[in-house]
């Protein structure tokens, strides 16, 4: 049965591939009318073209051809497929091998048989036959995997990109079920702050719907969501319960960041930083720029009852973010993540783009 499904698949794929062919078959005759005008100006014996150097051309021409596509939609789709190189490697020194030795022959033995009358001879021994096949055959291989590794890359980007939309679209709703959970207790109090932070999280909602659309955002607004938040939080404790400190140095009015890219660590080290089992539990958030470099600080105090444990591991925000980072800034980003007792610590550093 396998067996079967895998023969049904290569079908398929083969099916597939002539289909392609018969899509872009003008960018093959144009390949090989380029090959034939750059062969007739090699195999002429004279200054101008005459019709026997143009049949001689058609008749070299043809092995090659065939040679090119038994390897383009045969040898390289089937054993590629598989990653077996060293078989394809073999196949591929059979097809230059024969179609070389084919052309010997027809030159030298077959051709009188169907011409006689044009007395057409061998110019080339076997070796030159085999640079002009193995040209052919190198060329055309190298058009069709490059033109494959180009759709695959297209793939990838795709993919990224519904992956990202797929995280962004989780930070959203677990940003907002937090917010709302600090409206909820601040309704509970029945405290007259309650419409200020209302309007502080339509502000930041109608961030997150709008700006975060875009693939990057001016960093000041970022940090001014940040600000928001944080200020949002005041209102909730008491400032002389929990110690809350942000600091921001440095110029970020030329630079760009993805959006929410930041939120979340702060988020995090509210949701357990407050619930730390300690005298005066604290929250210090250091953002600086330096050069094109940001460097992003969160840390909160932890204590015993802090029961949720790393949202890293089990939460959405970081391990989300985390993934976020990967995809936007390979290897132009350093994040670092400490949990020790006491205290919970991320530094993060990005190297950020200018506007």
């Amino acid at each position: 049965m396998r067996e079967k499904s895998r023969k049904k698949q290569a079908f398929r794929q083969n099916l597939t591939d002539l289909m392609i062919f018969r899509k872009r078959w003008w960018q093959h005759l144009i390949f090989w009318a380029v090959a034939l005008l750059i062969l007739l100006n090699i195999f002429k014996t004279s200054g101008a073209v005459e019709k026997i150097d143009v049949i001689y051309t058609v008749i070299f021409m043809l092995p090659i051809v065939c040679i090119v596509y038994l390897n383009l939609y045969v040898a390289l789709p089937g054993l590629l497929r598989k990653e077996s190189y060293l078989i394809y490697t073999l196949a591929f020194l059979i097809l230059l091998t024969s179609g070389s030795l084919f052309l010997y022959l027809l030159f030298d033995r077959w051709i009188d048989l169907f011409l006689p009358g044009y007395y057409f001879i061998s110019y080339y021994n076997i070796p030159l036959l085999m640079l002009y096949t193995g040209s052919f055959l190198v060329l055309s291989t190298l058009l069709k995997l490059s033109r494959s590794w180009f759709m695959l890359l297209r793939v990838e980007r795709m993919t990224s990109s519904q992956q990202l939309q797929s995280l962004q679209s989780q930070i959203n709703p677990h940003f907002l079920l937090n917010s709302l959970q600090t409206i909820y207790a601040l309704s509970l109090e029945q405290s007259e702050r309650s419409p200020e932070v209302i309007l502080q999280l339509s502000g930041i909602l109608k961030y997150t719907l709008y700006e975060t659309r875009q693939g990057s955002v001016e960093l000041e607004k970022e940090i001014g969501i940040i600000k928001d938040y944080v200020n949002m939080y005041r209102h909730r404790i008491e400032p002389d319960h929990v110690n809350i400190s942000m600091e921001i140095s440095g110029d970020p009015e030329e630079f760009l960041i993805a959006p929410m890219l930041l939120l979340p660590f702060v988020e995090n080290s509210f949701k357990h930083g407050l619930q730390a089992s300690v005298e005066k539990p604290y929250i210090v958030i250091r953002l600086g720029v330096s050069g094109n470099n940001l460097k992003f600080m969160v840390r909160n105090s932890r204590g015993e009852i802090d029961p949720a444990g790393l949202e890293e591991e089990k939460g959405i925000g970081i391990e989300n973010t985390r993934q976020r980072l990967e995809l936007l800034y390979p290897g132009s980003h350093k994040l670092e993540i400490a949990n020790l007792d006491d205290t919970f610590t991320v530094n993060l550093s990005i190297e950020l783009k200018r506007k």
